[in-house]
């Protein structure tokens, strides 16, 4: 099973190049695919979806399947579980499921043990009589992803499966990603830095439209070693590290303020050296790129 994307570029009417001769390879196991606001993720999702077109580059699965000249084949093989969906009104679990069974060609009949499996395997075998309309977020996601994996797809999609999830459904989420990806291409477009650190093999930097980083969480994470420091600040000092983007994070420790940074030197002489994680490799790979992270720097109590 394997995934090659080679000189994928996306030009869009305005100009605007979404994508700039994107290339990788896949196998079995998760990916991650990280990156700021108009990086390109999202146009290089939809055009694994078969949802957009592109102008040049070549996308085939298998050695066989290109999704340039077998869109129908291509989609035969595909699962996705967009980032935005619902229910409509009144429709069961499994009534969802026996639907998305005909529009994919398949008797209901004939999958109805698929469906039992995975209603069961996804804690949702007790739902599935239920109005899926009125499902908690984190149903809703297991259920799409019910839908996704009905037909056994090669090539799984996942656009912020874990966006509005509270704590526990995440962690249930991440779990069966990593089972996933024991049999299927996984492609996990997130923000969520944690998640990609708790449940993939590979991850994927884009910015600009480009791939700027292609390998292990470990291997990006060694990069910032070394470069990880805590000091306290006044509170007066907040709002301006904050505002300069130059703190990966702010938090409250036994009533002081903590700055954490990611610096060449030592930032200040009362800074102490800490261990470097996924975010703070990713905040250093943006700051190189001459980006910052383009989020809110959290202030938190500990």
């Amino acid at each position: 099973m394997k995934l090659d994307v080679s000189g994928l570029t996306k030009i869009y009417p305005t100009g605007k190049r979404a994508l700039n001769e994107v290339s990788l390879s896949l196998g079995p196991g998760v990916f991650g695919l990280l990156g700021p606001n108009g990086a390109g993720k999202s146009s290089f999702m939809e055009i694994l979806a078969a949802n957009l077109t592109f102008e040049s580059g070549t996308v085939t699965l298998n050695d066989a399947i290109s999704l340039a000249m077998k869109p129908q084949l291509w989609r035969q093989e595909l699962g996705y579980l967009p980032q935005i969906f619902d229910f409509p009104a009144h429709t069961h679990g499994r009534e969802a499921l026996e639907e998305s069974a005909l529009l994919l060609g398949k008797s209901p009949r004939k999958l109805r043990q698929r469906m039992d499996m995975l209603l069961e395997r996804l804690n949702l075998q007790w739902a599935a009589g239920r109005d899926a309309s009125r499902y908690s977020r984190g149903m809703k996601q297991r259920l799409g992803l019910a839908i996704a994996l009905l037909h056994d797809p090669s090539l799984l999609l996942l656009d912020e499966p874990t966006a509005g999830l509270d704590p526990v459904e995440r962690v249930l989420f991440r779990n069966l990603l990593a089972e996933m990806g024991r049999k299927h291409i996984v492609i996990l477009s997130t923000h969520i830095v944690a998640d990609v650190e708790r449940c993939c093999s590979t991850i994927g930097i884009m910015d600009g439209g480009r791939i700027i980083f292609f390998g292990t969480p470990e291997a990006l994470t060694e990069r910032a070693q070394g470069k990880v420091w805590e000091f306290a600040i006044g509170d007066n000092e907040i709002d301006d590290l904050i505002q300069s983007r130059r703190a990966v994070s702010v938090y409250r420790k036994e009533g002081r303020a903590i700055a954490r940074v990611v610096a060449e030197a030592k930032p200040t002489d009362e800074a102490l050296a800490d261990e470097a994680n996924l975010e703070d490799a990713y905040f250093q790979l943006l700051e190189l790129e001459g980006k910052t992270l383009r989020r809110a720097t959290p202030l938190v109590n500990v």
